[in-house]
């Protein structure tokens, strides 16, 4: 499906989220609900080997937001978890995770690898689970950031308590060989990414004390997706905005952001030719030709770089910037502010001189 200018419209949400049907003790009543309140437009759950909450009647619109129930893939060692959307039952095979990768794609779902670099320095008891077998092919993503990963890894020094206390204040961006990894693989071929939430909503008690980390709203306000559909998307049937979105998120039609750094709503990113062609971030079956220009348009002001084959090539400081492109090669563009990291596209492919 290939948009115009004028046919498009945005959504954002959250992906990678557990609720009680796993071990997240959230309900997904009070999730839709916080997500409707903070104007969401779509959840994306994900609990571990388990798709109950689809069978249980969650899929589908409420309260306005629409909810697609996949699951959170693992091989038989509880590694290599991969994030299942748009199957019916959970795939019985563990083993390798080419395998389940494979399964996937032939029942007709998508799967993106989830916090494929994520480390632990402490926290025994939650140990890291990074994706270690890039020999896998056939995925259609990778989680570029994921909320709760960076989180834990930075509970080890004198800041800790604070960040109990004010959990998104110190989300710093993306690590940078994930974005190096990311950068590599789209070189072969197109790998869309995703902001990842990782919301379980955990408690820590002390005696008679007791303490929700992030809380629904304190999650829900992080590390978000942003979504290109077309015009008409809300008032589609919930199973055909369904298939909808998961085409948008397999395509990379769109961007992640975090919101504690400006809410980036309406921001635009697009690729025009000589022609008056125009591409959004990710795959693209017609090609718009070189040269032409990439902008940014944002609500907030922000500095904006310019990254073509894993190196910043330009920057930019403004709510509107252009960048002329007339070389082949993948690019993307990353906005900052005030020194924190904001904004991440999806990529450009531009190879040959045309857009593929």
């Amino acid at each position: 499906m290939e948009y115009e200018p004028d046919t498009i419209c945005d959504i954002c949400g959250v992906t990678h989220v557990h609720t009680i049907y796993s071990d997240g003790t959230a309900g997904i009543e009070a999730l839709t609900r916080t997500a409707r309140s903070l104007g969401l437009d779509f959840v994306v759950i994900t609990d571990h080997m388990t798709l109950r909450g689809r069978q249980d009647g969650w899929q589908g619109i409420h309260d306005g937001v629409h909810v697609v129930v996949g699951y959170e893939h693992e091989d038989h060692q509880g590694r290599h978890h991969y994030l299942v959307m748009g199957v019916d039952s959970v795939i019985g095979e563990q083993g390798s995770p080419q395998v389940y990768v494979d399964e996937v794609r032939h029942r007709g779902g998508i799967g993106f690898i989830a916090h494929p670099f994520e480390k632990r320095s402490s926290f025994k008891s939650l140990p890291p689970y990074p994706w270690v077998d890039w020999s896998v092919e056939g995925y259609d993503g990778i989680e570029i950031w994921n909320q709760m990963s960076e989180w834990v890894e930075g509970l080890r020094t004198w800041l800790s308590v604070v960040r109990l206390m004010y959990p998104r204040r110190f989300l710093a961006g993306p690590p940078g060989e994930l974005l190096a990894k990311w950068d590599e693989l789209n070189r072969r071929r197109f790998v869309a990414g995703i902001g990842g939430v990782d919301a379980h909503t955990r408690a820590l008690r002390w005696g008679p004390f007791r303490y929700t980390l992030f809380p629904l709203k304190v999650e829900l306000k992080g590390i978000r997706t942003h979504l290109h559909v077309p015009h008409g998307f809300r008032s589609l049937p919930s199973g055909d905005a369904e298939r909808c979105m998961l085409q948008a998120l397999r395509d990379g039609r769109g961007f992640v952001s975090n919101c504690r750094r400006g809410d980036a709503r309406g921001a635009r990113f697009r690729f025009t030719d000589a022609a008056g062609r125009t591409a959004w971030p990710g795959r693209r079956e017609e090609p718009v030709s070189l040269p032409g220009v990439l902008s940014a348009d944002m609500p907030l002001r922000g500095e904006v770089r310019l990254i073509c084959d894993g190196a910043e090539c330009m920057r930019r400081i403004g709510r509107h910037v252009e960048f002329p492109v007339d070389s082949p090669g993948v690019y993307r563009i990353e906005a900052h502010r005030q020194g924190h990291a904001w904004i991440y596209t999806n990529p450009f492919p531009m190879r040959g001189g045309a857009r593929t």
